[in-house]
């Protein structure tokens, strides 16, 4: 009689993990589990779209963006946006400490563009899910040791989070 009742216990403790990993959070390409610690610490750093940063960030930073038809852009956005009413801007960063893999992940659906040297910065990989609370897409890029802008558009909200650093 106890052996179904520690039965039931087991499957109902095991049924708890598998609940939250439900999310989708655990199934980016990569872990993405500092990123998320970072968008939900509450001390980041805001900036508005269009500054010029003299150093790479190292939590996460809430851009302030402007809606889409006042968005000003290093070079036109590579792809047009998928909604009617979206925001974007740009943020210039400094040149990494060397060259590399880099990742951007940000916190809600958009897109990226990085240029740097005059011209768009390929990605080497991304991933992206929309059933991860917070966090929306991570895309890496090999970057040199030049200043480069990151470029966003097509953002449904006016403000995103963004975490930028090299690939561990």
């Amino acid at each position: 009689m106890l052996r179904p009742g520690l039965i039931a216990i087991a499957l109902i403790a095991s049924l708890g993990p598998a609940v939250a990993a439900d999310d989708g959070c655990e199934k980016f390409a990569w872990s993405l589990a500092r990123q998320r610690e970072a968008f939900a610490a509450p001390d980041k750093t805001t900036i508005a779209a269009g500054e010029t940063l003299h150093a790479l960030p190292t939590g996460a930073l809430v851009i302030r963006l402007q809606p889409g038809v006042q968005a000003s852009f290093a070079m036109p956005p590579e792809r047009k946006p998928r909604i009617e009413q979206w925001h974007g801007g740009i943020v210039r960063l400094p040149a990494p400490p060397k060259a590399g893999i880099y990742q951007i992940t940000l916190s809600d659906d958009a897109w990226i563009d990085v240029i740097q040297n005059g011209r768009y910065t390929r990605s080497v990989g991304s991933t992206g899910r929309g059933d991860c609370p917070g966090v929306r897409k991570s895309v890496r890029l090999d970057l040199d040791a030049s200043p480069f802008v990151l470029q966003l558009s097509g953002v449904a909200p006016d403000t995103i989070a963004v975490t930028i650093g090299a690939v561990e």
